[in-house]
């Protein structure tokens, strides 16, 4: 999506979600007279998110790649890379020299580790049902999507090959920057490994690349280019997230 606002590029996004309230009464209609008072419920918790950078680059000498050349390619590099970066961003976050970003897992309800593949998929929709999650989402690697199918978990609409719902119709994606590991790091072992359930997940981004123009970043006394390409970004996920250990090499 676009930005709301200009500014929401630098200093971030905040809303109230229309879909994180689960709460409802029941009324019985007898002749009997009722008794009690109705309760309100208060506003939804805000949901936020902070921006951040994608960013690929590229060095090269200008005796085998001219500038245009060389900035045509960091710009596929980007292309083919972005996806993955956010990815990673959603469930590892990043740590290096130019600073952390947290994962949106980080802070997951961990639910009891599940002995086969139809058991996380079962308490993971069972989770988003019990929680009134509308648009609930099940978060794997790819690698899982062999594991699902040989379990029979998903299906793919007619009309949309590559979109992968379980039987109830929740969306899978199988990401390729997911990272496997629990909410706080665990590692992925000989059988098993960590998947997800989460509300919408909703992305904003800049319309446009930045590129800056390759002769400013020619280096002449190295004959040198160094070209990068930038995109920001937030991400929110809304409506909390829970998390499974999984094993992956049952039989049944």
């Amino acid at each position: 999506m676009s930005w709301p606002t200009p500014q929401a590029a630098g200093g971030g996004i905040i809303y109230l979600p229309d879909d994180c309230d689960n709460h409802y009464t029941l009324i019985p209609m007898s002749c009997t007279a009722i008794t009690g008072a109705k309760t309100f419920t208060g506003i939804e918790s805000p949901a936020s998110g902070a921006p951040f950078a994608v960013m690929t680059s590229y060095q090269c000498s200008p005796v085998g790649v001219d500038l245009a050349e060389a900035e045509r390619r960091v710009r596929l590099r980007m292309s083919l890379r972005e996806q993955t970066a956010v990815e990673a961003r959603i469930w590892s976050g990043s740590s290096n020299a130019l600073g952390t970003i947290p994962s949106l897992f980080a802070n997951a309800t961990v639910l009891p580790a599940a002995s086969c593949i139809s058991v996380a998929i079962e308490s993971l929709e069972q989770w988003l049902a019990d929680n009134g999650i509308l648009g609930g989402i099940i978060h794997a690697r790819p690698g899982m999507s062999a594991h699902l199918a040989d379990h029979f978990q998903f299906e793919s609409p007619p009309a949309q090959p590559r979109v992968k719902r379980t039987h109830l119709g929740t969306a899978i994606v199988f990401g390729q920057g997911y990272a496997g590991t629990g909410p706080t790091g665990q590692a992925i072992g000989a059988s098993d490994e960590w998947m997800y359930a989460t509300g919408r997940v909703l992305i904003w981004r800049d319309s446009d690349v930045l590129v800056p123009p390759a002769p400013q970043v020619f280096d002449r006394t190295t004959n040198t280019a160094y070209l990068l390409a930038e995109r920001v970004y937030d991400v929110i996920v809304e409506c909390g997230v829970a998390a499974i250990l999984v094993n992956r090499s049952c039989t049944s």
